[in-house]
């Protein structure tokens, strides 16, 4: 789903349901949005070279611009509670559309937020997002397993029983590494991984 199609959204843990706002569309024809983040190339050039050294890709945070409409005529109290609440945030919020809510942009308004209005109390606001990085969230899954089996206490207290590799007991019986085991660096360069053992 994309941000276009929601018809609500959550941001800074407040539904836009509670003040009667909705995602509008106030463009005719198809609709654009990000389909990634910026990126730049990062490279050192080198006199006498015509080819630079590539140095790496740099990605700029998501933003995106959204307009958000009031369902009803707005009056004083109302639209100065929604402006602290879109505009006054101190630091990247969760921006959750409804159609999609397994994508979560942690993000604030920047630049010019504007309010356009018929002079009735009835309009909407356009808003620029930026985020706090190049991908948007998904949020966190949790898998609860029910264990069947009850618990099992283990009484070996020594480490004489069962066969152990490339491992000592000290005198105090604890398990220590032998100083003879095989490491990397005993095998030929040249071997291939067929012939390990």
């Amino acid at each position: 789903m994309t941000i276009r199609e929601a018809d609500y959204f959550k941001f800074a843990g407040v539904e836009s349901t509670r003040f009667g706002i909705r995602n509008v569309n106030v463009t005719s024809g198809m609709q654009e949005e990000p389909f990634g983040s910026s990126r730049s190339i990062s490279e050192i050039s080198v006199r006498g070279r015509s080819k630079p050294f590539f140095q790496h890709v740099k990605r700029e945070p998501l933003r995106f611009q959204v307009s958000f409409a009031f369902e009803d005529a707005w009056d004083k109290q109302k639209i100065r509670e929604v402006c602290r609440w879109l505009t006054e945030q101190e630091y990247y919020q969760p921006l959750i559309f409804t159609s999609d809510n397994e994508r979560i942009f942690y993000a604030m308004v920047v630049d010019d937020p504007v309010l356009v209005h018929n002079c009735l109390s009835q309009g909407y606001v356009n808003l620029n997002f930026r985020c706090n990085d190049a991908y948007a969230y998904s949020p966190a899954a949790v898998k609860t397993y029910k264990w069947r089996e009850k618990s099992r206490q283990i009484n070996r207290t020594s480490f004489q029983q069962g066969e152990r590799q490339h491992t000592i007991l000290n005198s105090s019986g604890q398990i220590t590494l032998s100083p003879l085991a095989v490491k990397w660096n005993d095998y030929p360069s040249d071997m291939k991984w067929e012939q390990l053992k």
